[in-house]
């Protein structure tokens, strides 16, 4: 008997038992969270993903922001890890 699904449905990747694509490491700082600002600041340049959208220019300006945080016993790819999906939409 042949499959009956349609093109769509055969190109769509299984995501049953997939875990996220991004693993934030443990942070193991006292106190550390993010402030409101900091996702708002992030949140104001989203990339869409559109034609017209320069994926290259989101990174440079998510690196550009995110190289001006310091916390203490935090690495910064954490803190790049935790805040890339607020960058997305």
């Amino acid at each position: 008997m042949a499959d009956q699904r349609t093109m769509d449905q055969l190109l769509q990747a299984p995501t049953e038992g997939v875990e996220d694509a991004i693993v934030v490491p443990a942070i193991t700082a006292d106190n550390f969270k993010l402030k409101h600002g900091l996702l708002t600041l992030i949140q104001n340049k989203q990339f869409f993903g559109h034609d017209k959208e320069d994926p290259h220019a989101h990174v440079h300006y998510f690196n550009k922001i995110t190289s001006t945080l310091k916390f203490s016993n935090v690495p910064t790819t954490s803190i790049k890890l935790m805040l890339f999906p607020f960058s997305l939409e």
